[in-house]
């Protein structure tokens, strides 16, 4: 069991630091490779690979419990969890621009929960998972005239603005940008092998625990996967950018809703149980949220201590059903 939790520890590690490198050198690489701004935008418009990459090899190694299990407890997660310290922390502005966001989120779930309500996830329902992530992100981006903030691009936006700040020296080429594509493929290869780490290690409290193994998926794989949540929307508040730090849980939750659940039935058809009543409240949560600060327009302290008992309560409800 200490192995596994050392695993998962070490996976997270080597997720977020990959996620970090992928992110923040995409764009660059794309200027270097000569690729259309369009291509990054859809590249990075929800790129949340960490959960999609681990989700992808617990599917093809056989491990359906952990793909989808990761997929939805991380929607958990984030929406619960993250969002909810952030806001004991500091009172999170929830303003109109972020409501789409917000819908698309818990349509997105309700699609999710529907595609896992048989117990059975096939190849064409995953490619219909993932053309409906493309619909979302699509709408949106029309709706707002640029790329959504969703997942990693939010952390593009930031980069953005602060390089709009430093000015026109920011963006001349240098060696970020000559190094680019090597430092992006090293993302993904630390991520694939943090995806690795993380089945290897959830795997193996499975049997230390006896826990099935979409209870360990949904807790604490979705634990090493959204680790790099919390900083981001920690470092978007502390830069008043509230509305982008929620633009990116919700937009993620959509994305892990779809594509990566999505994607991991196209590597291999899932056959799992156990996870609809927290695919229900993945897509219940985001409503949750604008029902309550639609009218006040932020989410409160008290907001946020209620989100952190529910994460309290979705996790005693997994564990006590397992």
């Amino acid at each position: 069991m200490v192995a596994g939790f050392g695993l998962l520890l070490a996976s997270a590690v080597l997720l977020t630091v990959g996620a970090e490198l992928f992110a923040e050198h995409t764009a660059q690489a794309a200027r270097w490779l000569g690729v259309s701004t369009l291509a990054v935008g859809l590249l990075l418009a929800g790129a949340e690979p960490e959960e999609l990459i681990t989700a992808a090899m617990a599917s093809a190694q056989h491990h359906p419990g952990i793909a989808a299990g990761d997929a939805i407890g991380a929607n958990v997660t984030m929406l619960t969890l993250v969002i909810g310290l952030a806001a004991v922390l500091r009172p999170l502005p929830f303003h109109r621009r972020v409501w789409p966001y917000a819908l698309a989120a818990s349509g997105a779930g309700a699609i999710g929960a529907l595609a896992l309500s048989s117990g059975h996830i096939g190849r064409p329902m995953g490619a219909g998972l993932v053309a409906a992530y493309a619909v979302a992100v699509t709408v949106i981006w029309r709706r707002e005239r640029r790329p959504p903030a969703f997942g990693e691009a939010a952390e593009q936006a930031q980069a953005g603005e602060a390089e709009a700040a430093a000015g026109d020296d920011a963006t001349r080429p240098g060696w970020r940008e000559r190094f680019a594509p090597g430092l992006v493929l090293l993302g993904l290869a630390g991520m694939a092998l943090g995806g690795r780490l993380a089945v290897a290690g959830a795997v193996q409290v499975v049997g230390a625990l006896g826990l099935r193994e979409s209870v360990v998926g949904l807790t604490f794989v979705a634990l090493a996967t959204t680790a790099e949540l919390l900083a981001l929307v920690w470092a978007a508040a502390r830069r008043g950018l509230d509305d982008l730090a929620l633009a990116g849980v919700l937009g993620s939750a959509v994305y892990n809703a779809t594509a990566t659940l999505g994607t991991a039935a196209l590597v291999r058809p899932l056959a799992v149980a156990g996870v609809l009543p927290q695919a229900w409240l993945a897509a219940a949560v985001p409503l949750g949220l604008l029902l309550v600060a639609h009218r006040s327009g932020r989410l409160t302290r008290g907001a946020g201590l209620g989100l952190l008992a529910a994460y309290g309560a979705f996790l005693a409800f997994t564990f006590t059903t397992a």
